[in-house]
């Protein structure tokens, strides 16, 4: 079988996943259709939309309808995924540490909210169950937090292996497998371009990394440890993106992947991001598929 040509790569970042919908929107306009899709968490949830259904259209519309709906499970646990102000869950914990709060909690529990959150919205947002339903075949990534090894699914269920793709480490309830805990994928892999270059191309990614972070005020020690991860994941990413043919990195407005209120203008900085990228992205898309620039890097 001919290998895939183009591989696309939709990195984790929740939230800020929209801003994937806005590219989609551009690269199915003008007729650039991936051939295989590898996608981390956020990444996962649209690349598996996409590959069930290549309309983005459908997918903005559906993700909107379901972020609207105020009868589910995620929209009641929307304000414990909401640390970007002072009375978030987090900060609150922070500032009662004295008391133990946070100690305690951090003790006697793995998770703050049950996978079932991230089950219910994925039976909304995918209109099949398994990878062999997909008109385009995809990649999800998921770490064992045990071994620190990633975990790639391209078969079977794929609410499972997308669940898994999306279980934000100690936010959400990771899932035992055997001896594996398997959570989210950004955490050994947080933009899957390693898993397509073997079968690929041309791999083009898109990165929602949050960018530059906020200047810390008064920070706890809570606060320094998490930003302490948080600044070895973008680094992580920045060393991962030299992989990639192309890369798209849109405008995510250094959002937190919790914000889910901004979901139109990420779609709209996606849109952006694209066009501006467009002429560029078919000119590399056109040099690397010429035959002799395919002999040439065959002979070097």
């Amino acid at each position: 079988m001919k290998q895939p040509f183009l591989g696309l790569a939709l990195g984790g970042g929740g939230a800020r996943g929209a801003a994937h919908i806005g590219i989609l929107h551009v690269l199915h306009e003008n007729k650039i259709i991936p051939e295989l899709l590898a996608g981390t968490s956020a990444g996962a949830v649209i690349g598996a939309m996409y590959a069930a259904r290549p309309e983005p259209q459908w997918i903005e519309n559906r993700f909107g309808e379901f972020l609207m709906n105020e009868n589910t499970k995620f929209r009641a646990t929307a304000i414990l995924m909401n640390d970007r102000n002072a009375e978030t869950l987090l900060e609150k914990a922070t500032k009662k540490i004295q008391d133990h709060f946070a100690v305690i909690l951090g003790v006697n529990r793995s998770y703050i909210i049950k996978r079932d959150v991230i089950d219910e919205m994925l039976e909304y947002l995918l209109p099949v169950k398994t990878f062999e339903e997909l008109q385009i075949p995809l990649k999800v990534v998921a770490t064992d937090i045990q071994s620190a090894c990633e975990h790639v699914y391209d078969k079977g269920n794929l609410l499972e292996a997308v669940s898994r793709s999306c279980s934000i480490p100690g936010f959400v309830k990771p899932t035992n497998d055997g001896d594996a805990m398997l959570v989210d994928g950004g955490v050994t892999n947080p933009l899957p371009i390693s898993v397509l270059k073997p079968e690929c191309d041309f791999v083009l990614a898109i990165n929602i990394d949050r960018g530059s972070l906020p200047r810390m005020k008064s920070p706890n020690m809570v606060e320094i440890m998490k930003r302490a991860d948080l600044i070895t994941g973008s680094r992580l990413t920045t060393e991962i993106l030299r992989e990639a043919d192309f890369l798209i990195a849109p405008d995510v407005l250094g959002l937190h992947w919790s914000d889910y209120d901004h979901f139109e203008p990420l779609v709209a900085n996606g849109r952006k991001a694209a066009e501006e990228n467009l002429v560029e992205l078919k000119n590399e898309i056109r040099r690397k598929s010429n035959v002799f620039y395919k002999v040439k890097q065959w002979l070097a």
